[in-house]
């Protein structure tokens, strides 16, 4: 993008957390082989690349240069771009950003009132078969492939039994940690666990919200992870019809009780680390993010304020597909679960491409970053997240999107209105 068309580099939160995010940006980087090159848009650039292109910004931030050198500095040093599939510039220039976060949880190792309600770690039967580019998910019965089973058929058939790996109080909370993905739960003996997704059983996910919606229990504008709750909290004798809409199901495996992961392996920043399809955005690259975020005061959402700054490509998941949607990591536990429920907006997402060439090479090409188009989505599109991992090709080594990742299949609680 020319200097004209690019973002004023101006960040909301006074430059915190940056060091962190650089950080888990770098580890993950420096322990791919040297000159692995990450695939994105149809093109690639190598880890080391992008571990200089953190170093820089980190000089930067330090330095703490005015506005306009902090422009200056980002076009001698990058290529500013937003890229679009077709290739071409659409009228607009805006995408879809949404929040997500990791909860908090009571739960018991044994079942137990008012411990009633199973997670389940991966059925012996589930088979993976993962290509590189997709996964394709199946139960082996008897020789025979067939689709693992529907929430529907896990549930009112009881078939998990055996594979339980702990109880929740609340059927929704269960639900929750479904399209979360990852979670930190309060153990009846005192102790605490985290909890992480590890796989799914291969189905799509279907927005509860927008049934709620279209069969006209709730109004659009009403659908929240909480509203949907205390409904079905009021109607108790809808609660399966409801929730067995959503045919994705999702199984568990124990880790630390600490930060939350992303697929990269390395810990998420509060407000800094996105969520996005790695086809298009390359895993541990560096963006610059405009949009606008709630603002809450004891969990009540009193308005909205400007969110304007860099963050880093850490997760992704596959409601993530094409260049128009991101998903913001805001924390973990109840306040940071309310904010991230909320956020819904269009915003603008700037990849930042380290070029390449000597300083004086890189100081004449200042502002003629390449155009790839411009993000673009709509609010229809959104639904559960499943992990995935990153698959590394023959050399030259090249990173290309996978299927699995420890800390996704999370859907953002604003997604239940979709």
């Amino acid at each position: 993008l020319p200097p004209e068309e690019q973002p004023a580099f101006t960040d909301d939160l006074q430059f915190r957390g940056l060091d962190d995010m650089h950080d888990q940006s770098v580890r993950y980087l420096g322990n791919l082989p040297e000159g692995t090159r990450l695939a994105w848009a149809g093109q690639s650039v190598t880890n080391g690349q992008l571990i200089r292109a953190t170093r820089i910004l980190q000089h930067l931030e330090r330095a703490k240069p005015t506005t306009q050198a902090t422009k200056n500095l980002m076009n001698r040093h990058f290529k500013v771009l937003c890229v679009d599939p077709d290739g071409h510039v659409p009228s607009n220039r805006h995408m879809l950003v949404t929040g997500f976060y990791q909860p908090n949880f009571a739960g018991s190792l044994t079942r137990s009132s008012p411990f009633l309600y199973p997670v389940y770690v991966l059925p012996d039967s589930l088979m993976v078969q993962n290509n590189g580019r997709k996964e394709t998910i199946y139960r082996l019965t008897d020789g025979v492939v067939r689709p693992l089973w529907t929430r529907r058929e896990i549930e009112r058939g009881n078939l998990l039994v055996g594979r339980e790996m702990v109880w929740l109080v609340d059927p929704f909370d269960v639900f929750v940690l479904h399209v979360q993905g990852s979670a930190i739960l309060h153990l009846s003996d005192g102790s605490r666990r985290g909890i992480h997704y590890a796989q799914s059983n291969g189905r799509t996910y279907q927005s509860i919200g927008a049934y709620l919606v279209n069969t006209g229990r709730m109004y659009r504008a009403d659908v929240t992870m909480d509203s949907s709750r205390d409904y079905i909290r009021r109607h108790a004798q809808e609660r399966d019809l409801i929730l067995h809409q959503n045919n994705s199901f999702i199984f568990f495996h124990w880790s630390e009780a600490g930060p939350t992961v992303g697929n990269l392996g390395q810990s998420l920043t509060a407000g800094r680390s996105i969520a996005v399809d790695h086809r298009w955005y390359p895993p541990g690259g560096l963006a610059d993010l405009d949009s606008r975020q709630p603002v809450c005061v004891d969990g009540v959402m009193i308005g909205w304020k400007r969110l304007q700054r860099l963050v880093s490509v850490q997760d992704t998941g596959s409601a993530l597909v094409g260049s128009g949607r991101v998903d913001v990591f805001w924390g973990s536990g109840e306040q940071d679960g309310r904010v991230a429920e909320r956020m819904k907006k269009d915003g603008s997402l700037f990849l930042l491409i380290p070029k390449e060439g000597k300083p004086e090479q890189r100081r004449t090409a200042a502002g003629s970053g390449v155009l790839l188009g411009v993000c673009q989505t709509s609010s229809r599109n959104r639904s559960q997240k499943s992990g995935k991992d990153l698959a590394t090709q023959s050399a030259p080594s090249i990173i290309t999107p996978g299927t699995r990742s420890p800390a996704t299949a999370k859907l953002m609680a604003m997604r239940w209105s979709s």
